[in-house]
């Protein structure tokens, strides 16, 4: 198992959406995208894409939205 997040190269937490908030994307890279495969599997982004085909870019990896929540507030449905 890799121990980066496979779709690291196109997230935009692990790529700078929270500009300002370099303290806040760094906890986030070392907590998830960059933990190895056990921790990356936690992030909410990684299971809506894998769900959805597609993640949101506002959505958080600790996100606490079921994923019948995020289907219904980002009007995904299953790819």
């Amino acid at each position: 198992m890799e121990s980066i997040c496979p779709n690291h190269e196109k997230c935009p937490i692990f790529n700078g959406i929270l500009a300002g908030k370099e303290i806040t994307a760094k906890s986030y890279r070392r907590m998830y995208c960059e933990a190895g495969g056990a921790k990356y599997h936690e992030c909410k982004r990684f299971q809506v894409k894998g769900i959805f085909g597609k993640c949101p870019g506002d959505l958080l990896p600790n996100s606490n939205l079921s994923m019948e929540e995020i289907a219904t507030r980002y009007q995904m449905t299953l790819s």
